[in-house]
């Protein structure tokens, strides 16, 4: 009897035991898939400029970065840049690629003055269901925030403009007065410049798509 009891408690704690492993083994799995999520939901990437002595070849900029957070409602991105000239007026845009082939839909993400240190800090939502700025004909509203390849395109516009500055923080033309050289569409890049009424995307930001 004495050692029926026994195999029995032995039987028990096996079963129990087993129980546990199974159940660690899923909660390690679990929280696996939670971080693997956790992690692609959000990327930080270099923020990239036109190399000074190279045409058309893009450079990383040292100590730049831009870190973008997806959810099911939307995305946020946070982009810290430098080398920015004091006083001019600039304006951050989400470019967003969809599903089908051709170009990007785009809209306004963020804009303000730099200051002296000509360090830039700028942050932007863009919701599902927002109407972009700058639509394509396959993609008029936002709607993929899991999936998109997003670009983040800065643009300078030039000193800041007595009377104009609400438009050159705002809007993709505010303030330009020369001929326009450059549209947030993608990854070709201008030199900035403090010229009045010079506007071109100088720096940009590749948030690749997501499976």
């Amino acid at each position: 009897m004495k050692n029926t009891v026994k195999l029995l408690s032995l039987v028990i704690i096996m079963v129990l035991f087993s129980c546990s492993s199974e159940s660690i083994i899923e909660s390690e799995t679990s929280l696996q898939t939670v971080a693997s999520k956790a992690k692609a939901n959000k990327t930080t990437v270099a923020i990239l400029e036109r190399a000074p002595t190279v045409d058309y070849t893009l450079e990383e900029i040292t100590g730049a970065s831009s870190t973008l957070h997806r959810n099911k409602n939307g995305i946020t991105v946070n982009f810290k840049t430098d080398g920015l000239i004091p006083g001019n007026a600039y304006t951050l845009w989400f470019v967003v690629f969809g599903d089908e082939p051709g170009p990007p839909s785009s809209t306004h993400a963020a804009g303000h003055i730099v200051g002296g240190s000509g360090n830039g800090n700028f942050s932007g939502h863009l919701s599902v269901g927002d109407v972009f700025d700058t639509p394509n004909g396959n993609m008029p509203v936002f709607n993929t925030p899991l999936t998109a390849e997003v670009h983040m395109a800065l643009r300078t516009h030039g000193p800041a403009q007595p009377g104009m500055i609400p438009d050159q923080i705002q809007t993709i033309d505010g303030g330009c007065r020369l001929p326009d050289i450059g549209f947030p569409s993608g990854p070709t890049l201008h030199a900035d410049s403090d010229v009045v009424g010079y506007c071109a995307n100088i720096q940009v930001a590749i948030h690749p798509a997501i499976d």
